[in-house]
């Protein structure tokens, strides 16, 4: 999330050639039946997609009867890693369906999602096919998921990462971090509306705790999903895609370009009009560099023992495409990146007084314990007002 992914989607999606199907694998189905209303969602959260010249789910509404009622139930976080490095039946024929509506259009089917890191080795061994793995700064990521709290309220960004490390909290990927660190792990019943509506919810609850240590907890969260979420996907990846050095090298982008290319029937995509959004936020509450010594120090003790390793072969059933010592290394020379580049830039200072009253400006009701209990118990009542007044553009 937030990583440049939906401006490759675009670069790709320009070529004729091919039909690209921006996050498939997301919470929503209703969001076929809403395109005419949701108009640009994006521009109207000012979230830099203004590049879009056409709704960012249009393939979808296009493909919508040939396969929505193969739709899972929820199926970002559900086998978030699969088991045995295998996707769910009815995963595979949703995606299966998919690409033959690409096929039967005479295009190449492309899915760019934010939700299958995980699934990388699992997409490879059930599809083959050509896979990309594209990250991007991780403080300037980092910070994306920060001005959009303070500026529009919006804990979903910050709270995303929580979410993934805390429903498949469990995995031995996931539990190469320390356990003083982790996150409760929490549960994502797919029958169960209500209860994982509540569970979201106090995912990001905890993102947006007032407390002074809330905020560098949370950092420390985004560093580990960032860095093992990605290593799962580079180890499983034919090109390993740093955005920013795109926007930053002219040779470099040439090259992923003509790498792309090799594996299309049309144009080569064109980066021309990339534009790299740097974001640093340094907060009072916890040392930037520290916990990115903490989580890099845990990540190497993993793959010195070996569990790193057996985490990442587990997620597929085929050989690994990119070493786990590679893989590390490619990141963490990210990370240190990262830190020189915060250390030259413009940076905005957050005092623990001014994140504690941002935090506590926009918390929800929802956020309240009590409330929530409340609230799962009515939820089939009240959910649906509440996504009729969303629509709406009522104030909740």
């Amino acid at each position: 999330m937030r990583s440049g992914s939906t401006y490759f989607f675009q670069v790709l999606r320009r070529d004729s050639s091919l039909m690209c199907f921006n996050e498939s694998i997301s919470y929503g189905t209703d969001r076929f039946e809403k395109q005419k209303r949701r108009r640009f969602e994006a521009q109207k959260s000012d979230m830099n997609h203004q590049f879009l010249d056409r709704n960012d789910f249009a393939e979808f509404v296009e493909a919508r009867d040939a396969v929505m009622h193969l739709y899972p139930k929820f199926p970002e976080f559900h086998e978030y890693l699969p088991p045995d490095g295998v996707l769910s039946s009815e995963l595979f024929t949703y995606l299966s369906a998919l690409m033959s509506y690409a096929a039967s259009k005479n295009k190449r089917p492309v899915l760019c999602e934010i939700y299958s890191r995980g699934r990388a080795g699992a997409l490879r061994h059930a599809f083959g096919g050509f896979h990309v793995a594209q990250y991007r700064d991780p403080l300037s990521q980092f910070g994306s998921f920060v001005r959009l709290v303070i500026e529009q309220g919006w804990w979903g960004f910050l709270a995303f990462p929580l979410r993934e490390l805390g429903i498949s909290g469990s995995h031995p990927l996931y539990k190469i971090i320390p356990e003083a660190w982790r996150l409760p792990v929490l549960p994502w019943p797919r029958e169960s509306h209500a209860r994982r509506w509540a569970t979201d919810i106090e995912y990001s609850a905890l993102a947006a705790s007032p407390l002074r240590e809330g905020i560098g907890n949370v950092f420390r969260w985004h560093m580990f999903s960032w860095l093992l979420g990605n290593l799962a996907a580079l180890s499983y990846s034919d090109l390993v895609l740093d955005i920013d050095k795109v926007h930053d090298d002219a040779e470099y982008g040439s090259f992923v370009s003509s790498a792309i290319e090799r594996h299309i029937s049309g144009t080569p995509p064109n980066f021309s009009d990339i534009k790299k959004f740097a974001r640093y936020y340094e907060f009072e509450s916890f040392d930037t560099a520290a916990v990115c010594e903490q989580v890099a120090s845990a990540v190497r003790h993993a793959l010195r023992v070996g569990s790193l390793d057996a985490a990442l072969r587990s997620l597929g059933p085929l050989p690994l495409v990119t070493s786990a010592a590679a893989a590390v290394e490619i990141l963490l020379n990210k990370v240190h990146e990262s830190l020189a580049a915060m250390a030259r830039a413009e940076r905005q200072h957050i005092t623990a007084a001014e994140w504690r009253a941002s935090a506590q400006k926009n918390r929800k009701m929802w956020f309240n314990p009590s409330i929530r209990w409340i609230a799962e118990r009515t939820y089939p009542i009240a959910a649906p007002a509440v996504r009729v007044a969303r629509w709406a553009g009522l104030p909740l």
